[in-house]
């Protein structure tokens, strides 16, 4: 009787030896497996990335809709981002405005007497561009952050510290108010 406990016993170590060098080889799979998954994951993740950082056109529809597109929009006012831009920050309108010239009263006298009038005149034609320009990227920007306001429920914002917070119903009255101000006083008609 005690040489079948002995036999049993030994056989069962066996089984247990035979069980776990077939769970020693699994988990070893599992590893090289893991670690192939992971090199795969990382490799995705990097040719992922360029096409995330692209350039992009902006505009809201006409249904208080934000959009984003590689494409520039036919029949849409479209802000164009790129991927240098802090996310968020208006974009500067590209200059289109060729270099100045010089003062036609002077090319064409050929003398070198200055009319100051006419420099004045032109210095004047050249900030009501200006003004016009910035007026529009700031009535712009108040029709953006207006729609924004009414749109979302909660706004978070960083306070002083850096901190995020929610705004409270008196300020995003406040701050609508004010987009409401910069509207009235920027946007034509």
């Amino acid at each position: 009787m005690a040489m079948k406990v002995a036999a049993a016993n030994g056989r069962k170590a066996i089984i247990l030896a035979v069980n776990l060098a077939k769970l020693s080889l699994i988990l070893r799979t599992m590893r090289r497996t893991m670690r192939t998954l992971i090199s795969i994951l990382l490799i995705a993740s990097c040719t992922v990335t360029p096409a995330i950082a692209a350039d992009y056109y902006t505009w809201v529809d006409e249904n208080g809709v934000t959009n984003y597109a590689e494409r520039n929009p036919p029949g849409y006012d479209a802000e164009f981002v790129t991927r240098y831009q802090r996310f968020g920050k208006p974009t500067q309108p590209r200059d289109e405005t060729p270099a100045p010239a010089v003062s036609n009263s002077f090319a064409a006298s050929g003398t070198s007497s200055v009319d100051p009038d006419a420099i004045v005149a032109e210095e004047r034609d050249a900030l009501r561009v200006k003004i016009a320009s910035a007026k529009y990227s700031n009535c712009e920007i108040g029709k953006r952050n207006l729609a924004q306001l009414e749109a979302f429920r909660r706004i978070r914002v960083s306070d002083d510290n850096g901190e995020n917070r929610l705004l409270t119903q008196d300020e995003k009255q406040a701050k609508a108010d004010e987009a409401r101000e910069i509207i009235r006083e920027n946007c034509m008609g």
